[in-house]
């Protein structure tokens, strides 16, 4: 049988570039991983990534958001397995590797597979030249059920999933709840959800979705979700 391959979806609004080049070159070293798309929602042009052949950017000309940078990272890719991750995250290397290697993906009830927040290492906003690609003693992941479809802290950060799985998500919810909103759909056709345990992942906590500007954006979105996620 021929090996999959996966695809990764990154939106950024370049808000720490060091941290994001440092998740592009790792990913890009996984042997799984064919393409890096890389959802530029800054006016800025993204440079830096010329000499990694997996790497594709989408120039946008105003901000997407993040839900929206995620329907049309899934509408461009072009495998059926896909990871979503933030660029303020760093995982351990071969990620991709050891998620595809454990088979969870083949399985006919899975939903999606997040990380679990307990083996998330915050940093802080004002710290972000401190963050590294996190060690693991052991990299054997386990999988944890999750048994109702709400979102437990950072699950969104990261995830992985085949397109099937994946709901396009309103267009009111910008920001925040596009990961609930992919929990509950999922939940809702009898899929079941996990939760990745036993890898370290080290995050800059509310990089971007804190910043002023996007207040009102995220008030209204949760006023929004209400419509969507029951």
């Amino acid at each position: 049988m021929t090996e999959e391959k996966i695809s990764v979806i990154i939106p950024t609004i370049q808000k720490c570039i060091p941290v994001l080049k440092k998740l592009v070159k790792l990913l890009s070293q996984d042997k799984v991983v064919s393409e890096i798309l890389i959802i530029n929602n800054k006016p800025e042009d993204l440079c830096g990534f010329e000499s990694l052949k997996k790497v594709r950017i989408l120039n946008q000309k105003e901000n997407l958001y993040v839900n929206a940078s995620w329907n049309l990272g899934i509408e461009t890719i072009t495998n059926d397995i896909f990871l979503i991750i933030n660029d303020d995250i760093l995982p351990v290397k071969n990620l991709c590797t050891l998620i595809y290697q454990s088979e969870i993906l083949n399985k006919k009830m899975t939903g999606l597979i997040g990380i679990s927040p307990q083996f998330i290492n915050q940093h802080d906003r004002n710290s972000t030249s401190d963050i590294e690609i996190p060690q693991a003693d052991e990299a054997h992941p386990e999988f944890l059920n999750l048994n109702k479809y709400q979102n437990t802290g950072d699950w969104g950060s990261a995830f992985f999933g085949r397109k099937k799985n994946y709901y396009r998500i309103p267009n009111e919810l910008k920001i925040i709840y596009g990961d609930n909103y992919l929990l509950f759909m999922n939940f809702q056709n009898a899929k079941m959800n996990y939760q990745i345990a036993g890898l370290p992942f080290n995050h800059i906590h509310s990089l971007s979705s804190a910043a002023p500007e996007f207040w009102n954006i995220v008030q209204n979105d949760m006023q929004n979700a209400s419509k969507y996620i029951r």
